[in-house]
């Protein structure tokens, strides 16, 4: 399974890039993604949170489209394990500047201290004539190693 975190300021991308890259790694496999969130916002009116804040330690929430799963908070291995039991081929985590996967950093992030960022990307907020771009960095995740 092959892992990478796209890292940058708020507002600066993230999301749609990596929905680029949904787009384009499913032509290769499975595809999940890790988003970080400092606090997750759920309606407290709605059942699925009503049960979890009664003190489930796990809620499933199914429609005909979507399924839902709210846990106790875990961490980013603990994540990455459970993706690798969805057996998805790619991750693309949202955030997580901190960890040791490889990471593709936005034009906007200048923290020094992050390690492993494996390419920068410089791009107008709208992606358009970025197709190049966008399969050159799928083909640098293709040649990442597994973890």
């Amino acid at each position: 399974m092959k892992v990478v975190s796209i890292i940058g300021e708020k507002k600066s991308g993230k999301t749609s890039l990596i929905e680029y890259l949904i787009v384009y790694l499913k032509r290769y496999g499975k595809v999940g993604c890790i988003k970080h969130a400092h606090e997750l916002d759920l309606d407290a009116s709605k059942d699925t949170d009503r049960f979890f804040n009664a003190g489930a330690e796990v809620v499933i929430g199914a429609s005909g489209e979507k399924t839902v799963k709210i846990c106790r908070g875990k961490n980013l291995t603990e994540l990455k394990e459970e993706m690798a039991k969805s057996g998805v081929d790619f991750v693309l985590v949202e955030g997580f500047k901190n960890s040791d996967f490889p990471k593709i950093a936005l034009s906007d992030f200048n923290d020094v201290s992050v390690s492993n960022i494996i390419t920068r990307l410089d791009f107008s907020k709208d992606f358009k004539g970025m197709e190049e771009k966008i399969k050159e960095i799928v083909e640098l995740i293709l040649s990442l190693e597994d973890y």
